[in-house]
C-alpha cells in the first residue's frame, strides 16, 4: 500500500508541476502576438481492486489543450482580408483625390478657361498679332498641363506595379515559411500547440494579402492553404510560388500566375481580395478611369478646336490648319488599338462624334463568323461590320486586316489622349478667326460637305442631278465649272485649286454652297470657338468640356467617401473577430494568478502524500 501511496503522490506532484509549468508558460506569453492560452487536461487513473473493493490510483495528464475555435479563426481571417482590401482601396482613392486636388491638376481647367478668355480677347480684334500670340501661348500651357498630369498618373501606375511585385514576393515567402512549419510538424510528435500558433500567425499575415482558406489534410499531414477562389498555394509539405505573366493582349497589363513544378498556370484575379486585390483594382480600374477621362477631355477639346479651324480662314485667307494634334491622324488612330505581340491584325480607331464617346476600354473579339464587342460597362453584343468598319459609341473602327478566329484586341479610344496632345503650329497667322460658309442649307439628304483646301475658287455651288447619280460644280451665277461627275465621288474633288469632299446620302437636286472670300476683321469662327466652353455636347448632351474634369473630381470624392464608410465597417468587423479570439484564446492574468495559487497548493498537498508514504514505509522497516 505504501508503494501505491507513493506512486499516487508522485503522479499527483508531476501533474501539479505540469499545471504550474503550463500556467507559467501562459503568463510568460501574455504579450506574445498570436499566442493561444494552453491548459492541462488531467484524468483519473484506472482504479485497482483489493479485497473486493475499488481503490483510486490518482491522476495523470491526458493532454495539454490549446484554447482554439476554428470558426473564430476563419472569421478573423476573412475579416482581415476584407479590412485590408477596403483600407487600401480607401488609401488609393484618397491618393487619387489628392492628385485631382493638386496644383498641377487644378491648372487644367484654369488654363483652359484662360484659353477661352484669350479667344474672346482675340474676337475683339481678330487681326491683332499680339492677341494671336497670347492665344497660342495659352494653348501651349493647356497641352503642357495635360502632358504633365498624364505623366503623374503613369508614374503612379508604375508605383502600383512595383508594390504589386513586392506583395507577391512576400506571399511567396509566407508560403515557404508555412511549408517549412508543416515539415517541422511532420518530424515532431504532437500536439503542436506553439507551432500551431505560429502557423495561424503566418496564415493571418497571408490573409492581409488575399483571401485564404485552410483545410486539414488526412492522417495529420499538415494543411492545404488555398488563396482566391481555390488556388492551392501550400499543399502539406509542398509550396507553389506566385509570379506575374505578360498580359494578353496587352503585355504591360500583367496577370497573376502560379508556378507548379515546372509549369506556370495563369490564375484569375477574381476573389483575390485583400491588399493584392486592392492593388489590382487600382491598376486595372481606378487609374485607367482617371486617365481615360483625362484623355476624353483632351481629345474632345482638340477635336472641337481643330474642327472649327477647318471651317474657317486664317489671317492669310487660307483654310485654317491644326492647332493641336490631329486626334484622327494615322499614328494616333492606330495607337488606340492594343493587339498581342504575335497578332497579324491591323486596325485603326477614328473619332467620329465626341458627344457619344465613352471613356474606358473595349474588348473586340472574333469567333470566326461574328465580331463581339464588350463595352466598358461589361455589356457584350454582336456588332455589324459594314465596309470593313464598325461604328460604336461615336468611334469608327477600321478593320484593315481582320482578326483570327478566337483572337481578341483591346480598344482604348481616349487612354493616351492627354499624352498625345501637342501644339501643331506656332504661327499666329494660322488661327482661323474668320468663318466661311460651307452650307447644306439647300440639301435635304444626309450627305456631308466639307472644304479641305482653298484655292483660287472662293465661291461655288455643288449641285446633285435630278437623277441623283451625278453632281456638277457651278459658280454663283450658274456657270458650270466642273462637268457632271459620278455621284458620290470616290475621293476629294479639286476645282481651280479648291478641294472639297462630299459624302453619299444626298437626294436629287440637293445643293451645297461654299463662300471662301476673306473678310477683313471677321471673327465668326472665334465666336464659335467660345461656344466650346459652354456647349453641352458631351455625354449625350449633358456635359460641357470642363464638366468632364469637375465630374471626375466629384466622382472620385464620392468613391473615397463610400470607401471610407466601408473601411469603418470592415474595421469594426475585424475588431469584433479579434475580441472573440481574445475571449477564447487570450491569457487572463488574474485567472492565471488564481490558477498558479491553486496548482501550487495542489503541488504542496501532493508532496505531503509522498511524505506520508515515506513515513509509512520507514515505520514498516523499523518493525522487528
Amino acid at each position: 500500500m505504501a508503494s501505491d501511496l507513493l506512486n499516487l503522490g508522485t503522479q499527483s506532484v508531476l501533474t501539479a508541476q505540469r499545471q504550474l509549468n503550463t500556467t507559467g508558460h501562459n503568463i510568460s506569453n501574455v504579450n506574445t502576438e498570436g499566442y493561444s492560452r494552453q491548459s492541462v487536461i488531467q484524468g483519473t487513473n484506472a482504479p485497482r481492486q483489493y479485497g473486493g473493493q475499488t481503490y483510486g490510483m490518482g491522476v495523470h495528464v491526458d493532454n495539454v489543450r490549446r484554447s482554439w475555435d476554428q470558426f473564430a479563426v476563419n472569421e478573423l481571417n476573412l475579416s482581415t482580408t476584407s479590412y485590408a482590401f477596403k483600407r487600401d482601396t480607401e488609401e488609393n482613392l484618397e491618393m487619387l483625390s489628392g492628385m485631382l486636388s493638386s496644383v498641377a491638376s487644378k491648372k487644367i481647367p484654369e488654363n483652359m478657361n484662360e484659353w477661352f478668355d484669350a479667344v474672346k480677347s482675340l474676337a475683339d480684334s481678330p487681326n491683332d498679332v499680339g492677341a494671336r500670340k497670347v492665344l497660342l501661348e495659352k494653348a501651349g500651357l493647356v497641352t503642357q498641363n495635360f502632358n504633365d498630369f498624364h505623366e503623374s498618373i503613369r508614374l503612379q501606375s508604375d508605383n502600383t506595379a512595383r508594390k504589386l511585385d513586392l506583395g507577391i514576393e512576400r506571399m511567396n515567402q509566407l508560403a515557404l515559411e508555412i511549408r517549412d512549419l508543416h515539415r517541422l510538424m511532420m518530424r515532431t510528435p504532437g500536439p503542436h500547440n506553439d507551432l500551431m500558433d505560429e502557423h495561424e500567425k503566418l496564415v493571418a499575415e497571408l490573409s492581409e494579402f488575399t483571401k485564404v482558406t485552410v483545410t486539414p489534410r488526412a492522417n495529420a499531414e499538415g494543411f492545404n492553404i488555398h488563396i482566391g477562389n481555390g488556388h492551392t498555394l501550400v499543399s502539406g509539405t509542398e509550396a507553389s510560388q506566385l509570379t506575374m505573366l505578360d498580359g494578353y493582349p496587352d503585355v504591360k497589363q500583367r496577370r497573376l500566375a502560379m508556378i507548379e513544378g515546372e509549369g506556370v498556370k495563369a490564375i484569375t484575379s477574381k476573389d483575390i481580395d485583400g491588399k493584392i486585390g486592392a492593388m489590382l483594382e487600382m491598376r486595372d480600374k481606378h487609374l485607367p478611369h482617371l486617365v481615360d477621362e483625362l484623355g476624353k477631355l483632351a481629345t474632345t477639346f482638340s477635336y472641337e478646336v481643330n474642327k472649327l479651324q477647318d471651317q474657317g480662314l486664317d489671317l492669310r485667307g487660307n483654310i485654317g490648319g491644326l492647332i493641336f494634334t490631329d486626334v484622327n491622324s494615322e499614328v494616333v488612330a492606330k495607337s488606340r488599338v492594343v493587339t498581342s505581340s504575335n497578332s497579324q491584325a491591323d486596325l485603326a480607331v477614328f473619332i467620329e462624334d465626341t458627344s457619344k464617346i465613352i471613356g474606358g476600354q473595349y474588348s473586340l473579339q472574333y469567333n470566326g463568323s461574328d465580331y463581339y464587342i464588350t463595352r466598358p460597362d461589361g455589356e457584350q453584343s454582336v456588332v455589324p461590320v459594314v465596309g470593313n468598319e464598325i461604328l460604336v459609341d461615336g468611334v469608327r473602327i477600321e478593320i484593315r486586316n481582320g482578326l483570327e478566329a478566337g483572337e481578341r484586341v483591346l480598344i482604348r479610344p481616349t487612354r493616351s489622349g492627354a499624352a498625345q496632345m501637342q501644339m501643331e503650329t506656332n504661327d499666329p497667322a494660322d488661327i482661323a478667326a474668320q468663318s466661311y460658309e460651307a452650307s447644306t442649307t439647300f440639301a435635304q439628304g444626309s450627305a456631308t460637305f466639307e472644304i479641305n483646301a482653298a484655292g483660287s475658287l472662293r465661291e461655288f455651288e455643288v449641285v446633285v442631278s435630278p437623277t441623283g447619280q451625278e453632281f456638277a460644280v457651278t459658280d454663283t451665277k450658274g456657270n458650270v465649272l466642273l462637268q457632271p461627275q459620278q455621284y458620290p465621288p470616290s475621293g476629294p474633288v479639286t476645282v481651280q485649286g479648291t478641294t472639297f469632299t462630299i459624302s453619299g446620302g444626298a437626294l436629287p437636286n440637293d445643293k451645297f454652297t461654299a463662300n471662301l472670300v476673306p473678310s477683313e476683321g471677321d471673327n465668326g469662327n472665334l465666336l464659335k470657338m467660345q461656344n466650346i466652353q459652354t456647349d453641352k455636347k458631351l455625354n449625350d448632351g449633358e456635359s460641357t468640356v470642363l464638366d468632364i474634369y469637375h465630374d471626375l473630381n466629384t466622382n472620385v470624392g464620392l468613391k473615397m467617401s463610400t470607401a471610407s464608410r466601408l473601411t469603418d465597417v470592415a474595421r469594426l468587423e475585424k475588431e469584433s473577430a479579434q475580441e472573440r479570439i481574445a475571449s477564447i484564446s487570450g491569457v487572463n492574468l488574474d485567472e492565471e494568478a488564481a490558477n498558479m495559487m491553486k496548482f501550487q497548493q495542489a503541488y504542496m498537498a501532493s508532496s505531503r502524500i509522498m511524505q506520508a508514504a515515506n513515513d509509512t514505509f520507514n515505520t514498516i522497516l523499523q518493525l522487528r
